[in-house]
């Protein structure tokens, strides 16, 4: 049988494998080479189920038309179009936490198998496989994401032992990543993910790809780009780097407006710890009525994976410029899993004119500078401030309030006429201010002024107390409807304020 050539097109499947085994198995009795060729075979098998592990795959199917080479060296078995491997469900169950995947198939049209006969070892260790790959999935459940189909195109490659994939998965909703897959088997599997596009298309693919998107936040502009590198081994729990770059970000979310958000985030989860850095984060502005920015933020997050909202944030940098000034969180630890946290704002600086033109009221003017503390206390119900202070920075300033806006604010009584007629040329050289804001949303400005006003009994020395009280959240709408946000804003809490009944502010 020297260098004989076996060449058949053939039908029955079991006839031919069967003549195959008999050749390799005899092929030790040969001194001499030998070759087969089967030019088209067909097999379609009902397999059983298998369990590996936290794996479990069942109603499993083989339809396979391929073509074979054979040889004393090896075996290449080349899969034709309709070759594909079917399962009606896979389940992966790690912890209590289920993913289930229905109606997966995998289409191994033009991709080759190769069996080396001559080397050690088991038979699956001596077997690679390289060519074309799509696997589509009917649909995928899993407590964080949304059921839907995804679908991935591209190749395998290498050795059963080490089996490398690599090519593009997209869901239904049109999400786009490139994935490249290492397995090897009963030691680990590695998958890198890489995600870039815009912000915007980000934005409405992840609203209706994962289960816990914000439903009021909503990118617009600028472009993000994901890179994560997931591993799981036997007995471990799972691994993830990932690095997220913004670049120029804009949108909303709820009723605040956010501009030119740029930088990167670093995650790492190992060994069931989180940690997140944030690095080189600016925002250009956040604008709910009244703008903040540019902002400077750097801090490291860590957290336990069974609470990961109930974490460490140590804050190495926030700054912002607010009104010709600048806010600062002082540098420190913050434990989330106590409320309520305290965020202790340094205010230096602050333009006082600014924050009278921000105020919406006509006429309202003057100068200084204003430099102080505000704690504000942050709960799962709400912010809150206790015993903020505010004070003129020396020499003082001037106020310049109108008689009619300071008698709506403060009343028409005998007593509060000496402190309107004051305020309307008001040189001070003390301005000292508390302030406390409750959950609801009221702010209560407890204010001592100490100066003169010259048109006023010849500029005689003048201290005054007022307390004054303001709807923050009343104040911001009507900031919001004046556009002094943005036009998305405005029409957001216009939709608000329709659904709800409200009357809509001029």
């Amino acid at each position: 049988m020297s260098d004989r050539v076996i060449s058949m097109a053939y039908k029955p499947w079991t006839r031919n494998v069967f003549l195959l085994a008999c050749l390799l198995l005899a092929q030790p009795t040969f001194a001499i080479g030998w070759s087969l060729i089967l030019q088209q075979g067909q097999i379609g098998l009902a397999l059983p189920d298998v369990q590996s592990g936290d794996w479990r795959a069942t109603g499993i199917r083989t339809d396979m038309v391929t073509s074979v080479e054979a040889d004393e060296r090896k075996i290449i078995v080349h899969f034709k179009p309709g070759s594909r491997l079917q399962a009606a469900r896979v389940i992966h169950d790690r912890s209590g936490v289920a993913t289930e995947l229905d109606n997966v198939q995998v289409d191994l049209s033009d991709a080759t198998l190769t069996v080396n006969l001559s080397g050690t070892g088991t038979v699956i260790n001596r077997s690679a496989l390289a060519g074309n790959l799509t696997i589509a999935i009917g649909e995928v459940r899993h407590p964080g994401i949304r059921p839907q189909s995804w679908h991935f195109e591209g190749r395998i490659d290498g050795a059963w032992a080490d089996l490398n994939i690599d090519g593009q998965l997209r869901s239904d909703s049109g999400l786009l990543a490139n994935v490249t897959l290492r397995n090897v088997p009963e030691k680990f599997l590695m998958a890198r993910v890489t995600l870039a596009m815009a912000a915007e298309q980000i934005s409405k693919t992840l609203a209706t790809t994962l289960s816990d998107w914000p439903e009021l936040l909503e990118l617009n502009a600028g472009q993000l780009r994901v890179d994560a590198t997931l591993r799981l081994e036997a007995d471990s729990p799972l691994a993830l780097e990932a690095r997220v770059d913004a670049d120029s970000v804009s949108g909303l979310m709820d009723r605040t407006a956010l501009s030119g958000l740029t930088g990167r985030l670093l995650i790492n989860l190992e060994d069931d710890a989180l940690v997140a850095r944030f690095r080189d984060v600016t925002i250009a502005q956040i604008n709910s009525g009244i703008g903040i920015g540019p902002i400077r933020f750097l801090a490291d997050y860590r957290a336990n994976q069974s609470d990961l909202f109930a974490g460490i944030l140590d804050i190495q940098q926030a700054n912002a410029s607010f009104l010709d000034g600048r806010l600062r969180v002082a540098p420190g630890a913050i434990d989330l899993a106590t409320e309520p946290w305290l965020l202790p704002i340094d205010v230096h600086e602050v333009s006082l004119d600014r924050l009278l033109q921000v105020y919406p009221a006509e006429g309202f003017s003057g100068s200084g500078e204003l430099s102080g503390r505000v704690p504000v206390m942050v709960s799962a119900s709400g912010l809150s401030v206790e015993q903020g202070k505010l004070a003129a920075v020396a020499p003082g300033g001037m106020l310049l309030l109108p008689a009619e806006r300071l008698q709506t604010m403060l009343g028409r009584s005998q007593a509060m006429e000496l402190v309107v007629q004051a305020l309307q040329n008001f040189h001070y050289s003390v301005l000292d201010s508390t302030i406390d804001y409750d959950k609801d949303g009221r702010l209560v400005l407890g204010l001592r002024l100490e100066g003169q006003n010259p048109d006023i009994k010849g500029g005689q020395p003048v201290v005054l107390n007022i307390n004054l009280e303001e709807d923050i959240p009343a104040l911001l709408t009507s900031l919001q409807l004046s556009g002094r946000v943005n036009e998305a804003v405005t029409e957001r809490v216009r939709e608000r304020l329709e659904q709800s009944g409200q009357e809509i502010m001029p």
